[in-house]
């Protein structure tokens, strides 16, 4: 291969050479003056596309003008055809971005009949952009141009080159020219140089502007306008609108005041201020805890504090319920997270907390404030302090600062017996198809029989061994928790009541669950404890068949669990209605001996039930006979 010839070599150098200066020429100034190129639609030339992106800056704040003409002639329908937020109709403010090698703000228009690109661009938007411009951003040719066709207007704005942002320049307006402008109008009215003007544009001769061509401001931050009603003017500190010179500049602050002067009444004031600061929030800090104290106290009296109080002297209980902040109660909750959600009782809502030193506890909270809830809560609190038993939950304390009482228990990790129980045997009906091994993995006949005798020895307790005998008036399958070992605790004493030992009954409103009710007591309203026997009857129901008391699913006769229970044992056809595993498990003796158990609990005249403390025994007794028979074996 030849060696280039220096002739080559010097050609290349001219090009490097006329690109560096050309590239330092318009990062100096901005572009080329239009001129009338706008004008011709069939001709493409690049300068009438729009401005190059020469500066610094891909996205910068710039401003164009509009003149208000109908339709466009409010600050709402400029705005809202320029693409703009609406602001005075002459000068709109727009987001002006780099588009591939073009300064441009795109504005969505939606052409109306006759529209054609050159209309569009020098009428409807006054200059503001080009049919070339146009023709170049949507692929519609001038001819498919009909109604209610989507375009998209590149409006020419430009951002700041780097010598123009040294020398103070902080925006471009892209100014329409008008009849009768020149260049020393234009820069009048925007309190502008003249030749900056120029150099923004590159100009060769000043005043050589045509007609609805634009022009490139460059706008000062305290660059004024000669007609206060179009442009404001922004002052630095220290300057003043100057109102009087026709170009409303700013000119300095001609007040002074003695430095010494200055600067005493300032460090006073500076002092005064700080002074009131402190003591704003010294009184509000000491109004703040005052009214605190004044709200725990009213809700303290509101969740009937003074009353319990009250009522437990009155009752010489010696156990005391830790009383929580309603802070500690929130952090230990997550403020009462619906995750945290565990179940609802007879007085209200109940959360899974973790308290401080990681234990696990149950939170109760009230689900309304009324008589009938505080005098519940009260009494589950005062009925708890007084039973001390390992099959009845424990209660840890309470919280009467909140706008509803909360109650803070054990927690019982493995649910209610309900669950158990009935959830289980609705998974059976649904998997019908499943082998045996997997059908039968609920609750096994030793732990219903366990259950059985733990609860019936906690109500015995309640009847017949505590300080106060206690009627529960609630118990059912719901109320009752288990362990992970299966254990049972009896739970819910919101419905509780003492009994003085000189009494045998409670005459009350009816209370309770339905299908759980003793009729004796649905009649009379005289609530005993052989009420509290026929309850757990049911229970002893839901343990041998797996069934929920009332089910309104079942067929007519198979709606009340008591009664059709009673007709098949009449019958001798309880294979028909027992629980799978209690059919497989279970010896037909040990079932007979529930099941007649159950049926004397569950007798219409209550003084032919047996007491909660027969039961307890006759279910211990069945527990230590099976307990033989696995020795046996």
């Amino acid at each position: 291969m030849e060696p280039y010839s220096l002739y080559t070599y010097l050609s290349i150098l001219l090009m490097i050479l006329c690109t560096f200066l050309h590239d330092l020429q318009q990062s100096t100034c901005q572009q080329t003056y239009l001129g009338n190129v706008d004008l011709e639609c069939n001709k493409s030339v690049s300068i009438s596309k729009g401005y190059l992106c020469n500066g610094p800056q891909n996205l910068c704040q710039s401003f164009i003008t509009f003149r208000s003409e109908p339709p466009y002639d409010t600050p709402v329908s400029i705005a809202y055809l320029l693409g703009s937020e609406a602001s005075k109709s002459v000068i709109v403010p727009v987001s002006c971005s780099c588009s591939g090698s073009l300064y441009q703000h795109n504005a969505p228009y939606t052409t109306k009949p006759n529209d054609t690109y050159f209309l569009v661009a020098n009428n409807t938007y006054q200059g503001l952009t080009t049919c070339q411009a146009l023709l170049g951003q949507n692929y519609y040719d001038e001819k498919n141009l009909g109604s209610g066709v989507e375009l998209t207007v590149p409006i020419r704005c430009a951002c700041a080159t780097a010598n123009q942002t040294e020398n103070g320049v902080t925006y471009l307006l892209a100014y329409m020219a008008q009849a009768g402008d020149n260049m020393s109008f234009i820069g009048n009215e925007f309190g502008v140089d003249v030749q900056s003007i120029v150099d923004a544009n590159m100009l060769p001769n000043g005043d050589a502007i045509r007609v609805f061509t634009p022009l490139l401001i460059p706008l000062k931050s305290e660059s004024c306008s000669a007609n206060p009603e179009k442009f404001f003017c922004q002052c630095k500190n220290g300057f003043l609108v100057d109102g009087i010179l026709k170009g409303l500049h700013c000119k300095p602050d001609g007040k002074k005041f003695p430095v010494k002067l200055v600067t005493l009444l300032g460090l006073g004031i500076g002092l005064g201020f700080l002074s009131l600061v402190l003591l704003g929030c010294y009184l509000y800090k000491v109004i703040r805890e005052k009214r605190s104290r004044m709200l725990k106290e009213k809700l303290f009296k509101q969740n009937g504090g003074y009353l319990l109080q009250q009522r437990l002297s009155s009752c010489g209980s010696s156990e005391k319920a830790k009383i929580f902040t309603a802070e500690e109660l929130q952090r230990a909750t997550d403020n009462y997270n619906q995750s945290r959600f565990l179940g609802q009782g007879g007085f209200g809502t109940v959360y899974k907390g973790m308290l401080p030193d990681g234990s696990i506890v149950a939170v109760k909270r009230s689900r309304a404030i009324d008589k009938t809830q505080i005098e519940q809560f009260i009494n589950e609190v005062v009925i708890l302090s007084q039973i001390n038993h390992r099959h009845i939950v424990k209660l840890l304390g309470c919280c009467l600062e909140t706008e509803v009482p909360v109650l803070v228990y054990e927690y019982i990790s493995n649910g209610t017996l309900s669950h158990h129980i009935h959830d289980h045997q609705q998974q059976q009906e649904q998997k019908q198809e499943l082998e045996e091994e997997q059908e039968l993995s609920s609750l096994s006949w030793e732990n219903r029989v366990r259950v059985a005798c733990e609860v019936a020895g906690a109500v015995a307790y309640m009847h017949s061994a505590a300080s106060i005998p206690i009627f529960h008036r609630d118990i059912k399958s719901s109320n009752i928790l288990l362990d992970d070992k299966f254990s049972a605790k009896v739970s819910d004493f919101g419905t509780s009541r003492s009994v003085p030992n000189d009494k045998t009954h409670l005459t009350t409103a009816v209370q309770g669950t339905f299908g759980y009710f003793d009729p004796e007591y649905f009649q009379s309203s005289q609530y005993t404890d052989k009420s509290d026997v026929y309850s757990f009857g049911v229970v002893l129901l839901e343990l041998l068949t797996g069934k929920k008391p009332i089910c309104l699913t079942r067929e007519e006769e198979e709606r009340n669990l008591v009664a059709y229970f009673i007709s098949l044992a009449k019958e001798n056809k309880l294979l028909e209605i027992l629980d799978a595993r209690v059919a497989k498990e279970a010896r037909e003796e040990d079932i007979e001996a529930v099941a007649e158990l159950a049926m004397g609990c569950l007798r219409l005249n209550s003084k032919k039930r047996p007491t909660m403390k027969q039961v307890s025994m006759d279910l211990e007794g069945l527990r230590r006979s099976q307990r033989c028979v696995e020795i046996d074996k």
